[in-house]
């Protein structure tokens, strides 16, 4: 009697295609049970490679913090006010016939326009580091309830469960990471995750280094 080599049904005499399994029939089925391929282990140097180029990956997104992008957006202010104020003044004097430069009158004023666009620029700046100074404070805030919170619940030997103590560097530095971060999104989740990267960071360099 013929059978199906995949569904292993019995079919009558003078068949010759299973039409479930879309499969020629054999005369006999092979003893031999089909044995898959056993899945390829990583050794320990691979899983190392993986979790640094992970960790690598994730590091891309780095936080600014808003006390850094106060301190950038107040240093441009001042570019634009300083280069804006002088540039207006030589153009003007300029303009005026005080001061000659090899200039003409069109490009002169054009110049006029530009100083004087830096200047726009520069209490635009201004009025956005003026801003800047409550996320520098709501920044803060969140900071140090998030210190309070990992001093109570991270420690260095309850993220270090279930670790050996022989496993790679890259890799303590990825199952440490991840331990901190599944523990500290829950529990501060308007934290972003350049910001959650940059703290986690933080975290395991003063629990382990």
């Amino acid at each position: 009697m013929p059978w199906c080599p995949v569904c292993k049904n019995e079919y009558i005499e003078g068949k010759t295609h299973c039409p479930d399994c879309d499969a020629d029939l054999v005369d006999e089925l092979s003893e031999e049970p089909d044995v898959p391929e056993p899945a390829a282990v990583l050794d320990e140097e691979e899983l190392a490679d993986i979790a640094a180029r992970a960790a690598a990956a994730r590091q891309m997104s780095t936080h600014v913090s808003a006390r850094d992008r106060h301190s950038e957006t107040h240093s441009s202010a001042w570019t634009f006010l300083v280069v804006g104020a002088s540039g207006l003044l030589i153009s003007t004097l300029a303009l005026t016939g005080v001061i000659r430069l090899p200039l003409n009158i069109f490009s002169l004023a054009v110049l006029e326009i530009l100083f004087f666009l830096f200047l726009i620029f520069a209490v635009y700046s201004f009025r956005s580091a003026m801003k800047m100074l409550d996320d520098i404070s709501r920044e803060d805030s969140l900071e140090k309830r998030i210190r309070k919170w990992a001093e109570e619940h991270l420690t260095a030997e309850e993220l270090s469960e279930g670790i050996e103590e022989d496993t790679p560097e890259e890799m303590h530095y990825f199952l440490i990471s991840e331990a901190i971060r599944e523990r500290l999104m829950p529990a501060f989740p308007e934290v972003d995750d350049a910001y959650a990267e940059k703290l986690t960071e933080d975290f395991y360099n003063e629990l382990f280094q």
